[in-house]
């Protein structure tokens, strides 16, 4: 029996919230010359009849797919530039076929501006994203001194989404943009052989593909959606899965799932191909399917010779502490899940608030004691106070130090790169501020004191105040790293309360290995050991194989990756985390990682090549630019993508921006979590 999931994708379209669209001021001559305004929705279509689910192709659409001329006159929209007026966040959707036309606005009169865009001229120009073209001015005016007349225009030959960006004195570079913003040109959808499917008339259904069976009993289940009416199919992954068997944990993104063979018989991707074929032209039904970029399942093969695409403790050395906090909550799994907490109030089964209490006090005043996590970003004093003393025993005094001099040195604590307990400062800073003459009345910054009685009792009197210092710092830094780790148990904390007592959790009293106190946030490799010797482990040759698992950040900046340096994402527990994927880790540009990169533009391409649509998974976390150079790939193959996204910012801004720069055509919205229809209704 076919396991089919209700699907509400919401289309963009349908979307008024997130549609700024232009509306029509139709002249005699066609042209649009109403600019466009914040938050518009939609224009309607020329004719007030209700769209029919398929039409077949006018001649307008053909010409825009380079099939034959158009005798119809193309649609014009127009959109006003303004002096700086960057649009990222703004939505302009238009169709094939259309020209768009950027006209000057008042605050651009009698400057001398230049237009560029990266929407090729002709389809067989392809698309780059970083080519852009000049556009040149026309006028619509006798009178060539009328700049309310000039416009530059585009022909929409090509779907997907397009920047362009104006600037002053024939300048060409982005970077001094006056002004920008994107359009979006909506893919022309066909079904049968000639017939456009409309994008307000889609109805889709998804299948949990590792349900579907066999492949031969694939076309008996799926007719049941066809019969129904749907006439687009969104098929979860098709690839390998992991242990976890998860539909979006992947092992292997270039390998058909083995649940789909048959003795004797091994299918691959081609035989999908045949079937999806099959149901465009016989039945008039798109498929789509996943792309998954942001996570891999921990049982990827080619992990174990590419490590490097993922997230670990040897590429992201500033995730060690987080590792090593990781082991002591395994650690207090195994202890618990033992029973040696039972008489210190906490069983194996955690069934009260009392027993969660418990878990708090043992986390601080017991396991995170031992191994103390603020020594990874604090100084040992007593060895640098000894190089000081050594550095200053034969360097020359300084004569005087200025509180100028302290403003623009200040002392601060380095940071190891290796995230070991190494931590330093800056010896030579040190020595400058502190290495004081014994007749100085200055002594140090803070203030002045006796004059040394001989060169011995100088360096010791400079060493108390430069260790004065050091602990100064230290204690401002343990108490930062504190308040990490507070907020971390507070996390921990409300998951053991969510997993094992609240009404809307699974209530898994029991801690195990299977269900840990918390789910864990690495791999680890090997057998459990000491935490002494995990600590080495992360140090170690193997560290790479320390792998951080993915997940999504409630309330985060989703155009920040979470697992950057500057992040303490994993160290305070606030990932929820899926514990059978890894995080790939792209870097910037495909040099950073080429075979990352290689391995999911292949992916993304055969994807393209076989299915329709795209649905691209946990978007809001998956690093823009790589979403970007993927989707681009996948237009290569079949420029009339359509493709969705599973997107979830909290904020309709950021959203827009996500849509602009990957051309997505329509979101997944969770309209049956909504609490009442009015918040429904806003979600669709």
């Amino acid at each position: 029996m076919t396991a089919a999931l209700a699907s509400i994708f919401a289309s963009a379209d349908l979307h008024r919230k997130l549609t700024n669209f232009f509306k029509m001021g139709v002249h005699d001559d066609g042209v649009v010359t109403q600019e466009p305004q914040t938050q518009q929705v939609r224009a309607p279509a020329p004719t007030a009849a209700a769209p029919t689910p398929t039409t077949k192709v006018s001649s307008t659409v053909a010409a825009a797919q380079g099939e034959g001329p158009s005798h119809q006159q193309a649609q014009v929209r127009v959109l006003t530039l303004n002096h700086k007026d960057h649009l990222d966040s703004t939505l302009f959707r238009l169709q094939k076929g259309w020209i768009l036309q950027l006209r000057p606005g008042p605050t651009l009169l009698g400057r001398q501006v230049s237009v560029f865009t990266n929407h090729p001229e002709r389809p067989e120009d392809g698309f780059t994203r970083t080519k852009y073209r000049h556009l040149q001015w026309k006028s619509d005016s006798h009178n060539k001194g009328d700049d309310t007349a000039l416009y530059v225009e585009v022909t929409l030959v090509m779907a997907g989404s397009f920047h362009y960006y104006f600037t002053y004195d024939d300048s060409e570079n982005k970077d001094k943009a006056q002004g920008s913003g994107f359009f979006l040109v909506d893919p022309t959808l066909i079904v049968g052989t000639n017939e456009v499917l409309q994008q307000d008339c889609v109805q889709c259904q998804t299948v949990l593909s590792k349900n579907l069976g066999p492949l031969p009993d694939w076309e008996q289940r799926l007719q049941v959606a066809h019969e129904s009416g749907y006439n687009m199919i969104h098929f979860t992954p098709i690839q390998e899965l992991g242990d976890s068997n998860s539909s979006y944990s992947l092992k292997d993104q270039h390998k058909l799932n083995i649940e789909f063979q048959i003795p004797d018989n091994e299918f691959t991707f081609d035989d999908v191909e045949v079937l999806i074929k099959k149901m465009k032209q016989e039945w008039k039904m798109l498929s789509l399917t996943d792309i998954v970029l942001n996570h891999t399942a921990n049982e990827t093969p080619w992990l174990q010779e590419h490590p490097e695409s993922t997230y670990n403790c040897n590429n992201s050395p500033h995730l060690r502490p987080a590792y090593l906090l990781d082991r002591v909550l395994h650690h207090m799994t195994l202890e618990v899940m033992d029973g040696k907490w039972k008489d210190r109030g906490i069983p194996v089964a955690i069934k009260e608030e009392k027993h969660i209490e418990a878990v708090k006090n043992a986390l601080h005043n017991y396991f995170l004691p031992q191994v103390k996590l603020h020594e990874f970003y604090t100084v040992d004093i007593e060895k640098m106070v000894e190089e000081f003393r050594r550095r200053i025993s034969c360097t020359v005094p300084s004569i005087k130090t200025s509180a100028e001099e302290v403003s623009k040195n200040k002392l601060v604590i380095k940071q190891d790169p290796q995230y070991g307990r190494t931590c330093t400062i800056d010896m030579d800073i040190a020595v400058r501020l502190y290495n004081l003459p014994n007749e100085s009345k200055e002594k140090i910054p803070q203030g002045s004191g006796p004059e040394a009685s001989d060169e011995a009792d100088r360096v010791v009197r400079c060493c108390s105040e430069f260790r004065r210092h050091l602990e100064h710092l230290n204690e401002q830094r343990a108490s930062e790293i504190q308040a990490h780790l507070i907020k971390a148990v507070s996390c921990c904390l409300g998951t053991i309360r969510y997993q094992r007592l609240q009404p809307d959790g699974p209530k898994i009293a029991a801690v195990s290995k299977d269900n840990p106190l918390v789910p864990p946030y690495f791999t680890h490799y090997g057998k459990d050991t000491t935490l002494e010797e995990e600590e080495a482990l992360m140090f170690g040759p193997k560290a790479s194989f320390l792998m951080a698992h993915n997940g999504w950040v409630m309330g985060d900046d989703p155009l920040k990756n979470f697992a950057r340096e500057e992040s303490y994402v994993y160290l305070r527990r606030e990932l929820v985390a899926w514990g059978d994927s890894v995080k790939l880790r792209y870097g910037n540009e495909p040099k950073d990682s080429p075979y990352l990169w290689d391995l999911m533009r292949r992916y993304c391409e055969y994807t393209a090549r076989i299915f329709h649509g795209i649905r691209l998974d946990n978007c809001h976390s998956t690093p823009i630019h790589v979403a970007e150079y993927m989707l681009d790939a996948a237009r290569k193959v079949r420029p009339d993508l359509y493709v969705i996204a599973e997107l979830f910012t909290n904020s309709d801004l950021t959203d827009n921006i996500f849509i602009n720069r990957l051309g997505i055509n329509s979101l997944i919205r969770e309209a049956m979590s909504a609490p009442d229809s009015h918040e429904e209704g806003r979600l669709v």
